[in-house]
């Protein structure tokens, strides 16, 4: 069934480091939902790095958006024996304005904008040993109750991670780590203390 999406904004390049033959986009069928995007490095092997965002914008096989950029540069730049970053986000529902997806998150339920495959795609992802990074940045629009009831869900699967789990360490907190899109490439990491927190 077709459903109505959210405004989804530009596109830009993927990073040059990207091998653009590899990468894979799982969505739902309608589109609403981005469960997972995976772009591999060119030349290098290796486990992936997983990088769980706020929901996911313009960002496909073919092109970025600009968060999926950033985080891909700094993923290559910060982990020379990774060989390619995995995206997944707190909520799949595709839309470039935070507020938007709140606004459906309010009106038609958390599920809505989860994903109704969301859970189970981090799960997998977080089973594999490579490092995962936290960027979903505070809530920006979305109702604060059902963000944070959201947040602790993900913060108890990441619990379960047999690998290492970091944030940015300029700005943000374990809970609210600072968004990927605001990133700086020399910006250092720091531990997430997820069985502490979650």
């Amino acid at each position: 069934m077709e459903m109505d999406l959210a405004r989804i904004g530009r596109q830009v390049a993927h990073a040059p480091c990207v091998d653009l033959s590899g990468v894979v986009a799982e969505f739902s069928s309608c589109r609403t939902w981005r469960y997972t995007l995976s772009l591999p490095f060119r030349g290098r092997t290796g486990p992936h790095a997983t990088i769980i965002l706020k929901n996911p914008s313009s960002a496909d096989q073919g092109r970025a958006d600009k968060t999926v950029r950033t985080a891909t540069e700094f993923v290559f730049r910060h982990f020379p024996d990774i060989s390619g970053l995995h995206v997944l986000n707190l909520f799949a529902f595709r839309g470039t304005d935070a507020a938007e997806v709140g606004q459906i998150a309010a009106t038609e339920g958390l599920e809505r904008v989860t994903g109704p495959e969301n859970d189970a795609c981090i799960r997998t992802a977080l089973e594999r040993m490579g490092p995962v990074l936290v960027a979903w940045g505070g809530p920006s629009g979305i109702p604060q109750t059902l963000y944070l009831r959201r947040v602790n869900t993900v913060m108890g699967m990441l619990a379960c991670h047999p690998g290492p789990v970091y944030r940015n360490g300029r700005r943000g907190s374990d809970r609210h780590p600072f968004h990927a899109c605001y990133w700086g490439y020399d910006d250092p990491l720091v531990a997430v203390h997820c069985r502490e927190k979650g």
